[in-house]
């Protein structure tokens, strides 16, 4: 079976940005794939089972977009595959808001996703629409 696979947003200090996999559309749920911390003490990757996140609080009006789809067996491959693999972002601040990697570009929530989402695709994990 193909599932649906989704960027989508919720209101921080920043917006975050996950992947939000629809695993049954008869209830509306899936998985969120996305690290989780800040900057100051690093982030982990974090996955959860979820209810669609339009429906949540903190859900960032129409930034739900679908970006592909997943075969249902490929499921445990993109977390093992892609989202293991690439490493979730390091401590990059100090407290006081100095930068510990002054010529490294900053490295966030997003541009751990876009390196997930290339991957999967990379590796014919994610279906392109």
């Amino acid at each position: 079976m193909s599932l649906n696979v989704f960027t989508t947003e919720s209101v921080g200090v920043r917006n975050h940005i996950a992947i939000y996999i629809e695993t049954d559309p008869c209830t509306d749920s899936g998985w969120l794939h996305h690290v989780t911390g800040t900057i100051l003490n690093g982030m982990d990757y974090t996955p959860r089972p979820t209810c669609n996140p339009k429906g949540l609080p903190e859900y960032v009006p129409d930034s739900q977009k679908k970006i592909a789809t997943i075969n249902e067996g490929d499921l445990d491959r993109f977390g093992e595959e892609c989202c293991l693999v690439v490493p979730p972002p390091r401590p990059q601040v100090t407290l006081g808001g100095k930068r510990l990697y002054p010529d490294i570009p900053l490295y966030r929530c997003g541009h751990w996703l876009k390196d997930v989402e290339k991957l999967a695709f990379e590796k014919g994990i994610f279906k392109q629409l």
